[in-house]
């Protein structure tokens, strides 16, 4: 079976970000005007593996915000940026919910009683 082979694009979302972007990525891998598979077009910079995940890990140390999209071989470019969130937060919260239907978690009862 081929390897499959995987292109990253990543989308600024302000000027602070186009600036960092382009000085990690260099301005040889810039692609204007790139029509992308929603039909929009898109200011897109190419962008290695390795540095896309550097850049994903100190995003909120470096307040830079930005999109990512992917092409596998000679597809069309997509967002990929729900590959890179976690999804955990979700899946915590639908087994709480869940647990807390089955009577896991019982409620206190309350007591007024009266202090003197």
């Amino acid at each position: 079976m081929a390897k499959r082979e995987y292109e990253w694009f990543l989308e600024p979302q302000d000027s602070y970000t186009n600036e960092v972007i382009s000085k990690n990525v260099g301005e040889e891998n810039f692609s204007g005007d790139v029509v992308c598979a929603d039909g929009q077009r898109r200011n897109l910079w190419q962008c290695p593996s390795g540095l896309l995940a550097m850049l994903w890990r100190s995003r909120n140390n470096l307040d830079i915000r930005f999109r990512i999209f992917g092409r596998e071989g000679n597809g069309k470019i997509r967002n990929c940026t729900f590959l890179f969130k976690s999804g955990s937060g979700g899946r915590r919260k639908k087994l709480k919910r869940k647990s807390h239907r089955q009577g896991r978690y019982k409620k206190q009862k309350r007591r007024n009683h009266a202090k003197f």
